[in-house]
């Protein structure tokens, strides 16, 4: 049996937990990260919006319909986020990128069979009692929301 690292995203800073979660990555550690909605982006909730609304309008005068293409939905938002932190051009950065596998809320139940061996492990985060007490930051879900994300596609 393979055995899985199970990091939960819940209150961890975005940018922080993936930079943890690519090393470990890179080292060749498989990855399970669940509860990818509840990780906050420090900030305010005017400028963070803003910030991917403006990702959104760019598009290429010759044809719109080539791209770029922006993620919506929770899990593939952080599958990004991961994915520019490492080197994807290398063939050690595809194969990190292979070992990490993200969900919204918890493991499926048709994947709880590939998961038996699960080894829960904590990324510490020293800044979400500063983040709480002056309350400028949102959740993935939020801003996920915000930029176009259905909700219906948890139940799929």
């Amino acid at each position: 049996m393979q055995e899985y690292l199970l990091l939960d995203a819940k209150d961890k800073i975005l940018g922080r937990f993936c930079s943890q979660a690519a090393k470990k990555a890179l080292l060749g550690e498989k990855i399970v990260i669940i509860n990818a909605k509840d990780a906050i982006i420090s900030g305010t909730k005017q400028n963070i919006h803003n910030k991917y609304l403006e990702k959104l309008n760019i598009s290429t005068a010759t044809n719109p319909r080539r791209g770029p293409f922006w993620p919506r939905r929770p899990d593939t938002f952080m599958r990004n986020v991961i994915k520019k932190m490492l080197p994807t051009k290398k063939i050690r950065g595809k194969d990190a990128l292979k070992r990490v596998h993200i969900y919204i809320e918890g493991i499926p139940d048709r994947f709880q069979k590939r998961y038996q061996n699960l080894i829960p492990t904590d990324i510490p985060n020293s800044e979400k009692k500063r983040l709480s007490y002056y309350n400028k930051f949102i959740t993935l879900e939020n801003l996920c929301l915000r930029i176009g994300w259905n909700k219906l596609e948890i139940e799929a």
